[in-house]
């Protein structure tokens, strides 16, 4: 993306753009962000290479800290040429785009172009539902990160994120308890979050996938630093291995501009300690949850994943 714009010009396009109050689309029936419809219907006829390394996640479970680990191992350790470009432009966001007139300030073309245009290996996140991710995707197996966060911290966290991704006076005025039995119907962002973790849930064993646990990075980041370097065949040291740990902790990414994504969003009118990167924490759904709500949460969960084998630590 950097052949095209800075990541300063990136920000201003961002806040030109006014995509914080444009209306909602859909695309076979799931519910998405502005200016994603058209991105996703060229998704099923675009080309996928199977040199791809994919981070794939329902919003809020860990997509951000996901895609730093993986650019920092596909970078092979060196974290002086990961901070020298935003994690926006190392790992592009496939579905998300601007509105064309805000492109044409820059001449930017649209996230598809740019992608076909980046060269090999390249690193793309979605928080899409598996089906409507790109059908060559299932075809040429490019290795595919997905992350699972327990769906009691994930309400939590995205509707505080809708609060930063939607400056719609409706959206900023809705309460958690709206929002909890929003998502309780799936009539949320990108759909029901059952159908997003059981799409790959069945596919954990596909030698593609690995399937990762929030819970898990949070217990064991070099652990799974480590398992993340195996699964995309990297081979590196435990010095390097130690310093892609320390780069991706929570606090340490927090602070570095270069790896979220505070700048792209206006936070007036949000409460105060509003943060892309907020807490990051196991078990925060417990200080919002009425004890109504964790008992309807569990029994949603009972209904959708009876049997499955997927299961969740909410501590």
């Amino acid at each position: 993306m950097d052949k095209y714009v800075t990541f300063e010009d990136y920000q201003e396009l961002w806040q030109k753009s006014d995509l914080m109050n444009l209306p909602d689309e859909e695309f076979e029936g799931i519910k998405l962000y502005q200016c994603m419809a058209k991105n996703v219907e060229g998704l099923q006829t675009w080309t996928v290479r199977e040199d791809d390394v994919w981070i794939v996640t329902f919003v809020k479970a860990g997509t951000t800290w996901a895609q730093e680990i993986v650019s920092c191992i596909m970078h092979d350790g060196d974290l002086e040429a990961v901070n020298k470009s935003h994690t926006t432009f190392r790992v592009l966001f496939i579905e998300n785009d601007f509105p064309e007139e805000v492109r044409r300030l820059k001449s930017l073309p649209d996230t598809l172009q740019i992608a076909a245009e980046t060269p090999s290996p390249r690193l793309l996140k979605s928080h899409l539902p598996g089906q409507l991710l790109p059908p060559q995707i299932w075809e040429k197996k490019p290795k595919i990160v997905y992350v699972l966060r327990n769906p009691k911290d994930v309400a939590v966290s995205f509707f505080y994120f809708s609060k930063m991704a939607q400056k719609d006076p409706a959206v900023l005025a809705q309460t958690f308890d709206e929002f909890f039995e929003e998502l309780q119907e799936g009539k949320n962002h990108y759909g029901p979050w059952w159908d997003h973790y059981l799409y790959f849930w069945k596919r954990r064993h596909d030698e593609n996938i690995l399937v990762l646990r929030f819970e898990d990075m949070k217990k064991d980041l070099r652990g799974t630093v480590e398992k993340i370097s195996r699964f995309l065949d990297k081979n590196l040291s435990n010095e390097t291995i130690d310093a892609i740990t320390e780069h991706c902790t929570f606090s340490n990414m927090k602070n570095n501009k270069m790896a979220q994504l505070d700048s792209l969003f206006d936070k007036k009118d949000l409460p105060e300690g509003s943060s892309f990167m907020r807490k990051g924490k196991v078990g925060d759904w417990k200080s919002h949850f009425k004890v109504a709500q964790n008992e309807a949460m569990d029994a949603l969960i009972q209904d959708k994943l009876h049997g499955t084998g997927l299961t969740f630590d909410f501590e």
